[in-house]
């Protein structure tokens, strides 16, 4: 890999870690980290970013997915956000090849983008409508993503709309990462490339 497709790759990652980490915090605790989670719902609607860090919104918003990435990418770590982020990649790749989901996917954001526009980017209304598009579109795949965590929290409508619309930014984001050029492959045999590009970035903003 070169080093512009490698960065590329790790930022796309950072993007599916983060949302992988905030549904395996919300899912466990209840909580939040409110700027990540904002990030990751900002992404979802940048289709025609001029470049990879600004669908983020710039790289010091990514610093929550960078570093959870790097725990993730240190071995012999398989944690339950690891676990996400491979079943959003499979996830993911099952939607590109149908072009008719992408379309409707396509639709609904652009409905819901317009929403945005009205309301604001984490208003109730919005977070809904992100989660019925993941609910009655991606969902309609036989491929699940199981979400662990407490039984309480996750039967709280509020609770699980939050969970459904982080799932579909990690899909998002693991679009993008494929489209970097990133590969399952790469997960096993380049990891310490990446994860030593994410210390990188990080050292970089100062982190």
């Amino acid at each position: 890999m070169q080093d512009k497709q490698l960065y590329n790759i790790t930022i796309a990652l950072a993007g599916v870690a983060q949302a992988a980490s905030l549904v395996k915090e919300l899912a466990q605790t209840g909580k939040l980290d409110d700027d990540a989670y904002q990030t990751s719902i900002y992404s979802i609607f940048q289709t025609d970013a001029p470049d990879l860090p600004a669908v983020y919104g710039g790289l010091e918003k990514i610093k929550f997915g960078l570093e959870k990435l790097i725990l993730m990418l240190d071995p012999p770590t398989l944690l339950v956000q690891t676990r996400y982020m491979l079943s959003l990649m499979r996830l993911q790749k099952k939607i590109t090849r149908s072009s008719k989901m992408m379309r409707l996917l396509s639709k609904r954001l652009d409905q819901t983008k317009k929403q945005v526009e009205y309301f604001s980017l984490l208003h109730p209304t919005v977070i809904t409508n992100l989660a019925d598009i993941y609910l009655n579109i991606i969902s309609l795949f036989r491929f699940r993503i199981i979400v662990w965590g407490n039984q309480r929290i996750l039967i709280a409508p509020e609770n699980m709309k939050k969970i459904r619309a982080l799932l579909l930014a990690g899909v998002r984001s693991s679009v993008l990462w494929r489209q970097m050029g990133g590969s399952r492959f790469q997960l096993i045999f380049s990891r310490a490339k990446i994860r030593d590009m994410a210390k990188k970035i990080l050292t970089e903003l100062g982190q």
